[in-house]
Order: C-alpha cells, then sequence, then structure tokens
C-alpha cells in the first residue's frame, strides 16, 4: 500500500542553502543500423520488426525471440490504448499516456541469471515487476509456441477475469500479470527463457516500473496520443502511432557529485526529482494542468524555477534515515515544508520512487481540485477525503529550493522532499495567476525569464 501525507504549520521562518547546481543533457545519438542498400540513420521506432536489432549479448536468446516478447507486450498495450482490448464483459477503458516498451539487455540478462537453473517457484522481488512461469514441455518442443501461449495466458487474465474498478486501478491481485504487462508508465522490458534436461520451460518477463501498485490506477483513461503533446508522463516524449515513447535520459550511475557531502543520495535521483517538479510547474504555469473542479488551473504568471539544493536535501535525509513514517517537526527543518510518501514494496528503484510520489503528490489537483480563485483556504484545506497540500506546496510560486531523500527501510521505501521557503501559508495565493513570462522583465526582482518553460530562473 503506497502512504501519503503532508504537513503545514501556521507559522514559517526562512533559512536558505547555499548550494545550488543546474545541469543540461547532451543530445544523444540514434544508433545506425544497416540497410539492405545502404547505412541508414533511423529511431529505433522506425525499424521493421523483422530488422531489429537489440545489441545484447546474451547468447541464450536470439533477436527473433526478443522480438516476440517486445512486440507482444506493443501491440497488446496498443490495443488498450486505442481501447479495443476486451474485458471480461465489453471492452477495456482506452488509455492516455500508454508508452511503448524499449527492450532493456541488462533486465534481461537479470532475468536469464534468475531462471539458469529452472526454478519451479519464485518469490515476487520488491522494487520490480516480475512475471514468472514454468511448465514440463515435450522434447524437441518449439519455445516460440509455447512461450506465445505463456504471454496469452498472462495478458489474458482481464479477459478472464475482468478490470471491475471504473478508474482501472490494480485491486485484485489475480490480475497480477496483466498489471505488470499493461502498466502505463513502464518503458523498459527484458526477458529470458531457459529449457532444462528437454522436459521444462522457465520464462521470466522483468519490468523497469512497478506496475502491482494496490489501489493504484494500471492506466488512465483516454485517448490513445496522436501527438507528442499528449505524452505528458515523462518531459520530452513523442508519440508514435498511439503509443508515447520516452526520450533518452543517461542511466543511473551510483554517481554523487552534486552533494557529495550526503550519502544516500544519487546524481540521477537528485535530477529526477528536480525535472519532474519543474515540469509540472512548467505545465501549470502554461494552464495545460486538469482541474477537478472544472477546466484547467490558471496559468501562472511569476513561477519560480526550482533549484536543488544541498542543504535542504540534507534535512530531508536526515529524516529520512529515521524510517518512521511520520512528519518531522517544525523545529526540525525551520522555514521548510516537508511532503513524504511510502509504499510498502522493500527496495524499490529511488528513481521509480521518484516518479511515482511526485506523480502522485501533483495528481491531487486532477482529481480534487483548487478552482479558479487558486487561493489555499481553510475550507479547500481540511475537505475531508480531499488532500490537497502535496500539490499546492509543488504548486507554491515562490518556493524555489529543493532537497529530497529515498530510503530503503526495513519495512517500507521511504521518499521525503522538504521545500523553502516554505508554502502552504493559509489565505495566500498558490501563485499569481496570468500569462506566464516571457521576457525577464515579467519576473520577479532580478530573476531571468525561460520562454519556453514560462518559469522565473532564481540562478
Amino acid at each position: 500500500m503506497w502512504n501519503h501525507t503532508t504537513m503545514f504549520p501556521s507559522t514559517m521562518k526562512f533559512a536558505y542553502g547555499t548550494t545550488q547546481w543546474s545541469y543540461t543533457f547532451d543530445r544523444l545519438l540514434y544508433p545506425a543500423i544497416i540497410c539492405m542498400i545502404a547505412i541508414c540513420a533511423v529511431q529505433s521506432r522506425d525499424i521493421p520488426r523483422e530488422l531489429q536489432a537489440f545489441g545484447c549479448r546474451n547468447p541464450e536468446i536470439t533477436n527473433s525471440m526478443r522480438s516476440l516478447f517486445l512486440n507482444f507486450h506493443n501491440d497488446a498495450r496498443l490495443r488498450v490504448a486505442k481501447g479495443v482490448e476486451p474485458n471480461r464483459y465489453g471492452y477495456l477503458h482506452p488509455a492516455k499516456n500508454m508508452y511503448k516498451l524499449q527492450w532493456d539487455c541488462n533486465l534481461e540478462q537479470k532475468a536469464q541469471n534468475l531462471i539458469a537453473g529452472c526454478p519451479q517457484w519464485m518469490r515476487i522481488a520488491g522494487g520490480m515487476s516480475r512475471n514468472f512461469y514454468t511448465t514440463y514441455i515435450r522434447p524437441n518442443s518449439n519455445p516460440s509456441d509455447i512461450i506465445a501461449g505463456i504471454l496469452s495466458k498472462w495478458w489474458g487474465e482481464a479477459s478472464v477475469y475482468g478490470v471491475s474498478d471504473p478508474e482501472n486501478k490494480y485491486t485484485n491481485t489475480i490480475l497480477y500479470n496483466f498489471a505488470n504487462m499493461v502498466h502505463s508508465s513502464t518503458t523498459g522490458i527484458g526477458c529470458a527463457y531457459k529449457v532444462c534436461d528437454k522436459s521444462r520451460l522457465t520464462v521470466m518477463c522483468l519490468y523497469n516500473k512497478i506496475g502491482y501498485i494496490f489501489d493504484r490506477a494500471m492506466w488512465e483513461t483516454g485517448s490513445a496520443c496522436r501527438s507528442a503533446s499528449e505524452c505528458t508522463t515523462y518531459p520530452g516524449s513523442s508519440c508514435s502511432d498511439g503509443l508515447c515513447i520516452k526520450g533518452l535520459e543517461p542511466p543511473d550511475y551510483g554517481y554523487n557529485t552534486i552533494c557529495p557531502s550526503n550519502a544516500d543520495m544519487t546524481d540521477a535521483v537528485r535530477r529526477k526529482f528536480l525535472e519532474m517538479h519543474n515540469y509540472l510547474r512548467s505545465r501549470v504555469a502554461k494552464g495545460l494542468e486538469k482541474d477537478a473542479m472544472g477546466g484547467n488551473a490558471p496559468k501562472a504568471s511569476k513561477m519560480l524555477k526550482m533549484v536543488y539544493d544541498c542543504n535542504v536535501e540534507a534535512s530531508a535525509i536526515r529524516h529520512s534515515r529515521k524510517c518512521v513514517y511520520q512528519h518531522s517537526t517544525w523545529n526540525d527543518r525551520p522555514g521548510m515544508r516537508e511532503n513524504i510518501y511510502s509504499t510498502s514494496i522493500l527496495n524499490v528503484d529511488k528513481i521509480n520512487v521518484a516518479e511515482v510520489a511526485v506523480a502522485f503528490w501533483w495528481d491531487e489537483l486532477k482529481k480534487y481540485g483548487i478552482g479558479p480563485a487558486n487561493r489555499l483556504t481553510n475550507e479547500l484545506m481540511y475537505r475531508p477525503n480531499k488532500e490537497i497540500a502535496h500539490y499546492t506546496q509543488m504548486a507554491w510560486d515562490r518556493t524555489f529550493r529543493l532537497g529530497c531523500s529515498v530510503q530503503h527501510c526495513p519495512s517500507f521505501s521511504y521518499a521525503v522532499c522538504h521545500y523553502s521557503p516554505a508554502g502552504n501559508n493559509i489565505n495566500e495565493m498558490i501563485y499569481t495567476i496570468g500569462d506566464p513570462c516571457k521576457v525577464d522583465q515579467q519576473c520577479p526582482g532580478r530573476y531571468t525569464c525561460s520562454p519556453s518553460e514560462g518559469l522565473c530562473n532564481v540562478a
């Protein structure tokens, strides 16, 4: 179960850190492939299926088998996105933001290692989604035919047992395999198989996101994408034939150069927290975010672009290391607000925790709404069963210093973000309403404008 909450003391003090950073990503080139006549540089989504090149070094699986696994998943996900996939009764709801899976050689090799001895059972591993199946086979059987049947069995859980929740939530463990396969935010897959003693076939697929989060939507109902602007889960996404494609991002090599004095965090996790906060603040500044109380949230004219602060992060780390799911005291973090999030799933990849936590906090806007006045009143803050304070702190336009932590605790995975200067002050505007900045003069003080984002740079 995923838990979440936030705290909003009635008084505030300001304490500013001194360490900030910014970053840029180099453009990555897509690989070139050999065509029949010439060497062409093409994007992977344009490669015909029979020519798909994976670049994996595992000799126990061929590219044709990799294509079988990958194409089955993407074809099935596309049918869901377009609303033509059968449910037990009728059809599954169509999906917005359904992402196309890309093959991950590291996940493939991990799966191959796990099934090396053809185990007959395996525990569900914390921190990843894993589908597993083992069966006896006849000698000289064709593995591809059997594997196709196994994939159909996993996927068929929806048509046999049904997805009954109106919001497509994962509410029944009997849908475990289907949930992992359909989870709309998943972008990476790696599968492997092993035949032992010519009589037993074992198959495993690993996924880079967790699909079996209880009471969380496996996908959001909507229309299959037609343009990049409709792919909003990850910054820099594109759309191809109804499926979204996540932009390339550098892997997490475990580097800790941004805040080297703070342990337990990596640069990649820091970037993920910061990138997602600024991406969402940019979207609300441009008036692109849906409000449950009607229409879109109003545009923001003076939304500051957040910077990552090592002192603020140190505060978040201190609290997360306690591994106690409750808020720190105001005295422990003067001048800062706090969002916390936990999952009982153990050892979840820290980037995944960052993505899920930030998205869940922000989703309060489209679940419960703020309304056009955009003022944080007592009535709004304390509505029964309609938490909004996670979103409001994230969207508070005067807050610009961010520091976060993800901790693997003995009984849960724990995310903590601290914000400075503190927001969520009752009866204040969440942000100034108006068109987002286009020139520096439209930003507060000496801050500069980032017109493409509609955000004001503080650094």
